[in-house]
């Protein structure tokens, strides 16, 4: 028999060396990161979403990123999706719209465990996606959007797989020592166009990157752990020490970082806890938000502003920063957990010229379950925006209004599979007028969930409009094992 087992060995291999499992062109796989461009720069009606699959399973040995063309998506007996402000009746169910229809140059392999992606977009240039990919090499990717649903992959055009061009930010580091600094399971990334005083790259956007796991030093040895945001250029890829920002302060556990915003002077992270990478557990201080002074980044003065005194929160996720308006102070709005809640910050003095930011909670509303991620939606100088919450484990997105000072809705996006959510994720909007679309990636069960706001004056009507894809968690198992034998 040994010769036999041995034969069928060898033959596994040959086949897994040579057949690659591709990522299907007609579905999302654990979507994670979403970006939008509206149909006033996309030449089409509905816009177009980009959305990277996460490939969470392995089911295949790529993730993908895909140009989703949202008036060609369809349902199975033709039906379209609908211009925001069309869905009129309160009372009809969504619209399951599975047919993608995705063409070739539409979209592109990545890395594994994709998180955020951001999208920048220079005056006179194609506009660009970043995606994080937290799988094997940690890569970031560069994707360029030469037309609206065409992708091209930076420093490799003609090719369908980024893996090519895409940065590692753990290996073939300029002035790494043992095993520092890396960034161990990238995850956000925020476009500062503000850029960085004094930096020789005068394209006047960088990229701030988070990474979920800290690095310890030497590597494997589970000592000297450190975090970093990376900051690095929009324009050329490319990364060396001097570009990671030590996150750690004495009196705290070490964790990772989870999400990132940059304003003019200061850039805001904040922290996630990661079990198996705490090097004191017995500390009671916890790593929510910190902030770092691009003004002083060769020194690295990292800022602690100790909103956990004021809240005791375990970590934070999603965060977003309320720009400059004359009448209103401005705000950051942070997702924590345990307790689930949206603390409110007054934010003060982090003008360009100032060198004393100031942080302070003002309030903390109770959420759903599992925050995640956060987004604002204007309503212009007279209103505070809308804050909105992707709220995981309830499955719903949560829409906190400032100016009444509460959650005014909820909205399920999905249905549950015994006890799976549908996990909504990343959010992206569409805005016209005084209405908007809020798109969700539903990590959970595969697709993408569609809710309009009519008028953002009465967001506690917001409602579930479309799927988009198809649900990867019904029979998602048995498929895969089929599909990898």
């Amino acid at each position: 028999m040994r010769p036999l087992l041995l034969s069928l060995a060898l033959l596994f291999t040959a086949c897994t060396q040579t057949d690659e499992r591709l990522p299907p062109s007609d579905r999302f796989v654990y979507p994670s990161g979403i970006a939008y461009r509206p149909g006033s720069v996309s030449g089409n009606t509905n816009g177009v979403l980009y959305v990277s699959s996460a490939n969470f399973d392995r089911c295949f040995d790529w993730g993908s990123v895909m140009a989703v063309d949202l008036d060609r998506v369809a349902g199975s007996s033709g039906e379209a999706l609908l211009p925001l402000g069309s869905y009129t009746d309160p009372t009809a169910a969504p619209a399951e719209l599975g047919q993608l229809h995705i063409a070739p140059e539409s979209r592109r392999y990545i890395q594994s465990f994709a998180g955020e992606m951001a999208l920048w977009e220079p005056a006179g240039a194609s506009p660009r996606l970043f995606i994080p990919a937290r799988a094997d090499g940690n890569y970031l990717h560069y994707i360029d959007i030469p037309a609206p649903t065409q992708l091209s992959c930076v420093g490799n055009a003609d090719a369908d797989n980024c893996i090519q061009g895409a940065l590692s930010l753990t290996t073939g580091i300029s002035g790494q020592q043992d095993g520092l600094p890396r960034a161990e399971a990238p995850f956000s990334v925020f476009v500062d166009t503000f850029g960085i005083p004094n930096n020789a790259d005068k394209t006047g956007a960088r990229l701030w990157v988070t990474h979920l796991n800290p690095a310890d030093s030497p590597e494997l040895s589970r000592l000297n752990y450190e975090t970093y945001a990376v900051d690095l250029s929009a324009a050329t890829p490319g990364v060396s020490s001097s570009d990671f920002h030590p996150l750690s302060l004495s009196g705290f556990p070490e964790g990772g970082a989870s999400s990132v915003v940059a304003d003019e002077r200061y850039v805001f992270v904040t922290g996630r806890l990661n079990g198996n990478r705490i090097s004191d557990t017995s500390l009671s201080r916890r790593f929510l938000v910190r902030v770092l002074d691009k003004q002083n980044l060769s020194n690295n003065l990292l800022i602690e502003p100790g909103l956990d005194l004021a809240f005791s929160a375990s970590e934070a996720r999603g965060l977003a920063l309320t720009p400059p308006v004359a009448s209103q102070p401005r705000r950051l709005y942070v997702a924590v957990r345990d307790p689930d809640s949206l603390l409110i910050v007054d934010v003060k003095g982090i003008e360009k010229e100032s060198a004393s930011p100031s942080l302070t909670v003002v309030g903390a509303v109770p959420l759903p379950g599992g925050p995640t991620q956060v987004t604002l939606v204007s309503r212009g100088a007279s209103r505070s925006a809308l804050v909105l919450v992707s709220c995981s484990d309830a499955g719903v997105v949560a829409i906190y209004d400032p100016d009444v000072g509460q959650v005014v809705a909820q909205v399920s996006v999905g249905q549950q599979s015994g006890t799976q959510s549908s996990q909504p994720f990343g959010l992206a909007f569409q805005q016209a007028g005084n209405a908007a679309r809020i798109f969700a990636s539903n990590f959970g069960d595969g697709r993408v969930s569609v809710i309009d706001i009519a008028d953002l004056n009465n967001p506690q009507l917001a409602r579930l409009v479309a799927w988009l894809g198809v649900r990867q968690d019904v029979g998602q198992s048995a498929q895969c094992q089929e599909e990898q034998l």
